[in-house]
């Protein structure tokens, strides 16, 4: 059985400082006692009660598979006997690909909740030509979260983090898809922890964003439901669980366009692509996701009618491999087309 991280949060008192000194206390219960810390602006404070062989390393913003393997060596040679990651998804990712480097643990502390790659045995890392590619690397064996740190994070993480997560359900259907052509086969322990992530968040969909990020219980249930939906993917030792046509979307969307928001903001808009390929109403579902804070229309990330429609061209290069509803529908430029004015009309 694959072993799944412990997850402590913290959120007896409102201080960050006082978040600092339980981190402090919790990484020396692991018997860890010379950590490499890994930490971006935002987790400065929260790492400050951490002490190992160098001072705090911070990634910069082009930190790539390169700079991982750069990372990990530099643990070694220091003597490190783990690394703590505190900071967002970027810090976190490479964090996890320098610890499998290295052969090291990893201890992620998320400062945002924007993605699902908390607790997953995957870094989404650039390579030499600044794309976008998902690597194995190691799960945490602790994530500690921080509700203080949280409630002071910056909507648009929270906003993508719901948005990663209502990829689960349309993943599942994929994946299912795969199942019924032979190609591959479910693992109903991982498929019952993503519905189970969903089903966390789910009451939160129909309520105005900005109601529900600086809410404690919220935030909680977010960050439980983004650890288990990391989870499945431990325990299916895939991406499947969680990832679908509609990451084949937002990949896309970063090796084709430069990126043009947050993961989970772009894995929101590829659901829109899902949810019309699996012939259910997207009006609906762009209004859900508006009311989100998240991008529903090609233009809220900038792209135009025709590039949305390369976009759907270009997106099942980016998983070889992977059998999805996009795959299925087996699009030339001429589908596609129809495809895009079906959702949003000759706009």
């Amino acid at each position: 059985m694959n072993e799944f991280p412990q997850v402590l949060v913290f959120e007896s008192s409102e201080k960050e400082e006082d978040s600092a000194v339980e981190l402090a206390r919790q990484v020396a219960v692991q018997g860890i006692e010379a950590p490499l810390v890994l930490c971006n602006i935002h987790g400065k404070r929260l790492a400050s009660e951490l002490s190992g062989p160098l001072g705090p390393q911070t990634p910069d913003g082009s930190a790539d598979q390169h700079g991982a393997a750069a990372l990990g060596g530099l643990a070694r040679r220091a003597g490190a006997d783990a690394i703590v990651a505190v900071g967002g998804g970027r810090c976190i990712d490479i964090a996890k690909l320098a610890a499998a480097r290295a052969g090291l643990t990893v201890i992620a502390v998320p400062t945002q909740l924007s993605h699902d790659g908390i607790c997953s045995p995957v870094s989404v890392v650039p390579d030499d030509e600044g794309r976008a590619q998902s690597l194995g690397a190691v799960a945490p064996r602790l994530v500690f979260i921080s509700i203080p740190t949280l409630v002071d994070a910056p909507h648009a993480s929270a906003s993508a983090g719901v948005g990663d997560l209502l990829a689960n359900p349309l993943a599942l259907r994929d994946w299912a898809l795969a199942a019924e052509h032979g190609l591959e086969e479910t693992d109903q322990r991982a498929w019952d922890l993503s519905v189970e992530s969903f089903q966390r968040i789910k009451a939160h969909l129909d309520v105005p964003v900005q109601e529900s990020l600086r809410d404690p219980e919220f935030l909680r249930a977010l960050a439980d439901a983004l650890v288990l939906s990391g989870m499945a993917m431990i325990c299916s030792g895939t991406s499947r669980p969680a990832s679908g046509a509609e990451h084949e979307i937002s990949h896309a969307i970063d090796r084709h366009f430069g990126g043009r928001a947050l993961h989970g903001a772009q894995v929101a808009f590829g659901c829109v692509i899902s949810v019309a390929l699996y012939d259910e109403d997207t009006s609906a579902f762009r209004g859900r996701i508006a009311r989100l804070g998240l991008p529903e229309h090609p233009s809220d990330l900038g792209l135009s009618k025709e590039d949305t429609i390369e976009l759907l061209l270009r997106a099942p290069e980016t998983r070889p491999g992977r059998f999805t509803v996009l795959e299925d529908a087996d699009l030339d430029r001429g589908k596609a087309r129809a495809l895009v004015e079906h959702i949003w009309g000759d706009s």
